[in-house]
């Protein structure tokens, strides 16, 4: 199969350290003749060739308006090049106008593929618009809501984002040491992602600061004290930065910046437990990378979260945007050193039973086969 893909994600252009998108997408290559990715990107990057048959385009377009146009360019010129078979697309918005646009002009089958929680949006979302598609979701609630918008099941496939969880068997136990003699062997709270609004760091802090703030911290007591390390970059790091400053927070919470992602295997380790704040979240890959290395979550209840996370089993759900019951689970696990293990092992056992890469990226390449026969037919 040719596969034409369109992408938000500029590390498939080299530009960022965070990340496995370039390891999963040479996968997906083993599978294909071809895949052509076009990746929304400002600035002037360069042609990014993968793996031998996977190379990456990127619109160097200075403004959003500017990718649409330069991204369909780019396409146009691959799909008059090539056969292609299937498109396919991130998002049902930018990416996913472009993939329908080419759909129509060179009579290609499409797919589209929700990384977000995007459906209380009402952008798109008319049936007649939306059965002209398949969608390739990554997770059962995202399913639900497609079908309630009147998208035919057929039309849907459940696939998580492949994760290598093998990777996280393969630790530094020097580094993971030196992790922890760095911030004195205090009880560290860790968090991954995209620095910006909807991975709502904003409250995290708040939470920490209540945390501090209680008169029967027992942690601060025992002398042992905690330490939030903050892994990522993005638009809402000066935002950051001033609230830790205003609640006097810089001994409790580092700002570490992106990390390449073979590092991240050793904070996972190092760490006691993950939180993941979001305000929305369709899957939350980091809640199963941590789970992969032996370690609970504790995280909003999103849409993604809910399915990665039995509550009070593997880690701990808590309601979105609310500081204080994210402060009362936060404090509770920094207080239950044994019972964090406990979660942390029954996390890691139920994510090889549930989440294997192999069979992640098998379902996805047999979804993409499915379309292009049902096309041909």
């Amino acid at each position: 199969m040719r596969i034409l893909m369109f992408s938000l994600d500029k590390s498939l252009l080299g530009l960022k350290k965070e990340g496995d998108a370039l390891e999963r997408h040479k996968k997906y290559g083993e599978f294909a003749e071809s895949l052509d990715i076009i990746v929304f990107n400002k600035g002037k990057a360069g042609l990014n060739k993968i793996s031998e048959n996977v190379v990456a385009y990127p619109t160097n377009s200075l403004f959003k308006l500017n990718h649409i146009f330069r991204a369909y360019q780019i396409g146009e010129e691959i799909c008059r090049q090539k056969k292609i078979d299937l498109i396919d697309c991130q998002d049902p918005f930018f990416t996913g106008l472009i993939g329908y646009l080419l759909k129509k002009k060179f009579k290609i089958p499409l797919e589209i593929h929700c990384h977000g929680d995007f459906f209380k949006n009402p952008y798109w979302l008319k049936e007649s618009f939306l059965n002209y598609f398949y969608f390739r979701v990554v997770s059962a609630g995202i399913k639900d809501k497609l079908i309630g918008l009147g998208v035919a099941e057929n039309k849907i496939r459940v696939i998580p984002t492949p994760v290598n969880l093998e990777k996280f068997e393969r630790i530094d136990l020097k580094k993971i040491e030196k992790i922890k003699n760095q911030y004195q062997n205090k009880k560290i709270i860790l968090f991954v992602g995209t620095l910006n609004k909807v991975k709502n760091l904003p409250l995290l802090i708040n939470a920490l600061n209540i945390i501090k703030q209680k008169d029967n911290n027992s942690i601060l007591r025992k002398g042992e004290g905690f330490i939030c390390l903050i892994i990522g970059q993005g638009r809402e790091e000066e935002e950051i930065k001033s609230r830790i400053k205003i609640y006097k927070l810089e001994e409790n919470v580092k700002l570490l910046g992106g990390i390449e992602h073979s590092q991240l295997v050793n904070y996972y380790r190092a760490c006691d437990f993950l939180v993941l704040p979001s305000l929305s979240e369709s899957f939350g890959k980091v809640i199963l990378e941590a789970a992969a290395a032996g370690k609970p979550a504790i995280a909003t209840d999103t849409t993604g979260a809910s399915e990665l996370i039995i509550n009070g089993e593997t880690g701990f759900l808590t309601p979105i945007n609310n500081q204080e019951k994210l402060a009362e689970k936060i404090y509770f696990l920094l207080n239950e050193e044994n019972l964090a293990e406990q979660l942390g092992e029954k996390a890691k056992k139920r994510a090889k039973e549930k989440f294997e890469q192999k069979e992640s990226i098998e379902k996805i390449i047999n979804f993409w086969r499915k379309i292009d026969d049902k096309f041909k037919k």
